[in-house]
């Protein structure tokens, strides 16, 4: 599995795997339950790898966010809805820190924390995947 096959699908909780295209859309598989649904080609459907984080010069993947997290394991907190808005800003400044606080809400980095502690058990997130592709046509290029 790798972080391309992940979803995000609007108006749903958790990630979801994609598992294969159906005529009238596609089916996934809930990571933390493993049960299967089909979701329309009208749903709102976002890919991991796809996400960005704005910053106050450019934007920085997903991807990268979450290899900054693994680096980071042991100080990233466990985000839940209990904990307060001031301590989830302060662990992903810790993370981000130079993150757009104005277009970037507390409930995207709540995302981002509990998407996180999703992944994690799953995915080797230490890997950017541009730089998985690169080391790999290094390789090739070498032979």
């Amino acid at each position: 599995m790798e972080l391309r096959q992940i979803v995000n699908i609007s108006g749903k909780p958790g990630l979801f795997q994609v598992i294969s295209a159906s005529r009238t859309g596609f089916i996934v598989e809930a990571l933390e339950t493993r049960q299967r649904l089909p979701v329309s080609a009208s749903a709102k459907v976002a890919a991991l790898q796809d996400i960005s984080i704005y910053t106050q010069e450019d934007a920085i993947a997903l991807s990268e966010v979450f290899r900054r997290m693994k680096a980071d394991e042991a100080n990233i907190p466990v985000v839940d809805k209990a904990t307060s808005d001031a301590a989830v800003k302060q662990a992903f400044q810790t993370i981000v820190p130079d993150y757009d606080t104005e277009r970037v809400y507390v409930s995207d980095m709540r995302k981002v924390f509990r998407w996180f502690q999703i992944l994690n058990p799953l995915l080797d997130l230490s890997i950017v995947p541009e730089e998985k592709d690169a080391a790999a046509a290094e390789e090739t290029a070498a032979e």
